[in-house]
């Protein structure tokens, strides 16, 4: 599996205390509102990170409305050195042992339940503008 290397990330006032809230947490659901631009894409993925480093061998999957979203979704996670198939479908099955993760449409949920449920088994999911 991709290694995750170390780096610095300056988080805003609201993006800590979510984080430490979601710590707090102790289901497995956790719900972050904020306006356009505050930094939710942040703060989710580096929510992602925290977990995939006390969780070895977890799978991030992310869920987005439209494809030009799984995109944006790769190159940010990139940022902070999460790889993220943006490809993925569900002829691929598995996933490549390079990548941390996928980026997929609610669309390809729906049509691919049963082959993202073998991807999405035991990961980190977020779901963008749900």
């Amino acid at each position: 599996m991709a290694r995750m290397n170390s780096r610095t990330i300056t988080l805003r006032p609201w993006q800590k205390t979510a984080l430490e809230r979601l710590a707090a947490t102790p289901g497995p659901d956790f719900l972050a509102v904020a306006t356009p631009g505050a930094g939710k894409t942040t703060f989710a993925l580096t929510a992602a990170r925290q977990s995939m480093a006390t969780t070895p061998g977890q799978r991030l999957v992310v869920v987005v409305p439209t494809a030009h979203l799984k995109r944006q979704w790769a190159v940010a996670a990139a940022g902070l050195d999460l790889h993220l198939d943006p490809q993925w479908s569900a002829r691929d099955g598995r996933l490549p042992a390079d990548m941390h993760g996928i980026a997929v449409t609610y669309q390809q949920v729906a049509s691919s339940a049963a082959a993202l449920a073998t991807v999405a088994r035991g990961a980190f999911v977020i779901f963008d503008e749900l």
